[in-house]
């Protein structure tokens, strides 16, 4: 029996640090300007296994979860590399599949600033859901095309052992909209999703967290993890509606922010905590994430997020009970993200 399965394409990225590039807001949008045709200087290179299910396999197994991955790789050296990778976390690779016909996913992530651009490439997988033991959590995140063939066996999975989904989707899955992914939505009990990724499922109705949390719920979610960058994220639930500044700390490399935060709030629940505990797991070990390149490289031990959890007992999330709560919650994000 695992404590969390995580399913999902990993990669291999290849981080560029560069200072050759402008910064543009065009029409409310933040764009990247080059010259184009000329050669830029890189300042770092480096490389890591990523993907958001592989970052969630490694962070789980080192907060001290009993940890399975499925996903599809190569008999290429990116498929060896995230094999040993996982060996090494101590995450079962049971149920990674090797194919010979595609090669191992790969992603350059473009680094300025603290802030990143990843440009993605997903090889053709036909998915194949294993015959899982039972865990008590599954955690579904990103996916290649043709992620939707796993879905009615994942769904039976799901009421055969009564376990608990975390649904963190990816490009496509984001693409193909809610009603391509209602069989899962109507089976997740925690959906994480930053502000423009709930923005494309339930319209542009602006920013307010409690508004788009609310039409995220009508989707089917028992709960939901929100989050918006520096200017910290939300939990919706049963239990409440909460909020947290992102964690006080630098930040050097954003990659695998999201991912860090998620595998910490479904661990703390996991462990029987409640949200609002959870909400507190999630910018610690995100924050220490981006303090280091890479998405994996910053991801806490148990014995690091207890000792964490300890030092910050003033870092507590604030509940939000009416309009004057969350003008103050969404005062304090913009003082903290100034």
């Amino acid at each position: 029996m695992f404590d969390i399965i995580s399913i999902g394409d990993p990669t291999i990225d290849t981080f560029l640090f560069v200072h050759d590039i402008k910064i543009e807001d065009v029409k409310g949008e933040k764009k990247a300007v080059i010259n184009w045709g000329d050669k830029l200087p890189v300042d770092k290179f480096y490389k890591s296994v990523a993907g958001n299910a592989a970052n969630n396999a490694v962070g789980s197994a080192r907060l001290g979860l009993n940890t399975a991955f499925y996903c599809v790789v190569a008999h290429d050296s990116g498929g060896r590399e995230i094999v040993h990778k996982m060996e090494k976390e101590g995450v079962s690779t049971r149920y990674i599949v090797k194919n010979d016909k595609h090669p191992t996913n790969a992603s350059t992530v473009l680094t300025y600033d603290g802030e990143r651009t990843i440009f993605v490439y997903h090889e053709h997988r036909k998915y194949v859901l294993p015959n899982l033991v039972h865990s008590s959590w599954v955690y579904l995140t990103s996916m290649g095309r043709g992620f939707d063939v796993i879905y009615k066996d994942l769904a039976r999975y799901l009421d055969k052992y009564k376990a608990k989904l975390g649904f963190n989707p990816g490009t496509f899955q984001l693409r193909a909209g809610p009603k391509a992914n209602e069989i899962i939505l109507k089976r997740t009990e925690l959906l994480s999703l930053n502000v423009e990724e709930a923005q494309s499922w339930v319209g542009e109705c602006g920013r307010d967290p409690e508004i788009l949390c609310k039409k995220l719920a009508r989707l089917g979610p028992k709960s939901i993890a929100l989050t918006d960058g520096r200017m910290g994220a939300y939990s919706y639930s049963e239990e409440g509606f909460y909020y947290i500044p992102e964690y006080p700390g630098p930040k050097l490399e954003a990659t695998g922010a999201g991912d860090a935060f998620t595998t910490a709030y479904i661990a703390a629940l996991i462990r029987g905590l409640s949200h609002k505990e959870a909400l507190r797991w999630g910018p610690i070990n995100a924050g220490h994430v981006v303090q280091a390149v890479g998405p994996q490289s910053g991801l806490l031990t148990k014995k690091e997020m207890e000792t964490e959890l300890k030092k910050l007992k003033k870092f507590m999330p604030v509940e939000i009970t009416d309009e004057k709560a969350k003008a103050r919650a969404i005062k304090l994000a913009e003082k903290h993200h100034d």
